[in-house]
């Protein structure tokens, strides 16, 4: 038996899960790395924007974003540091997480910092999801469709636009 669509529709929620700016303050990102290292992603103290791209293992929508890491960090050009968040291990696969991120042929510049905390300090429900953010604020908050497209939505909040 099916569910009626008014109780369907009664639990949905918009992406991102707020109305106007973002309000989430800007935190640390600490968690592992896929190895098991512990890993701290400077945000608050940071030098530099960064955009904080949020994916998974086992997402499909998340490949395209996996395989253009390197794509992406360099249409940054220098405009934003460029870290993945997964959840913690547990959550996932930490030998698939490094697959991923070796494959993805970022090299130090991208780091990958396993931290399911992250996800809830920023609100995330599931990935692909990116947060651009700088030490005072988080500038903005939207479901990464595609490598051109986070590219965009990332530069344009970076530009104040």
């Amino acid at each position: 038996m099916t569910e009626p669509p008014a109780e369907i529709l009664s639990r949905l929620r918009p992406i991102p899960t707020t109305v106007g700016p973002p309000t989430t303050a800007p935190r640390d990102v600490v968690g592992l790395d896929p190895a098991g290292a512990p890993c701290r992603i400077q945000v608050v103290e940071a030098a530099a924007p960064v955009l904080l791209l949020f994916l998974s293992a086992g997402c499909l929508g998340c490949r395209d974003l996996w395989e253009g890491l390197a794509g992406l960090h360099a249409g940054l050009d220098g405009a934003a540091r460029l870290a993945v968040v997964t959840r913690s291990a547990g959550e996932e696969d930490p030998a698939a997480i490094a697959a991923l991120a070796a494959g993805a042929a970022t090299g130090p510049e991208v780091a990958v910092v396993m931290s399911s905390s992250a996800f809830t300090h920023y609100r995330v429900a599931g990935p692909p999801f990116l947060v651009v953010t700088a030490a005072d604020a988080v500038r903005t908050e939207s479901v990464a469709w595609g490598l051109d497209q986070t590219l965009r939505i990332a530069l344009s909040a970076l530009s104040g636009v």
